[in-house]
């Protein structure tokens, strides 16, 4: 499964992206347990924030955009082992 995470915004607006392919990991089940804790509604998006990053997360065909003030449990889980473990883009 290819998992793509992108970050835009903040104070400098800067983007920064990584990509795992959970198929060439060592723990391939991990990664399957883990998106299959993911809800299948995204948090509702918060009033504005200043400087405020906005995250873009794509599992396979499904793309879903999360504010950083509403990056909870488990897409935070899931944004930093892609991040610790993916390749930054």
């Amino acid at each position: 499964m290819h998992i793509d995470v992108r970050r835009t915004g903040g104070f400098a607006g800067t983007t920064r992206r990584w990509r795992v392919d959970t198929d060439a990991c060592g723990d391939p089940a991990a990664w399957t347990d883990l998106v299959g804790t993911l809800p299948r509604d995204v948090p509702a998006p918060a009033p504005g924030v200043r400087d405020d990053f906005t995250w873009t997360i794509t599992i396979e065909q499904r793309t879903v955009t999360i504010p950083g003030s509403r990056l909870e449990e488990p897409w935070a889980s899931l944004v930093a082992r892609v991040r610790d473990e993916g390749d930054a883009a």
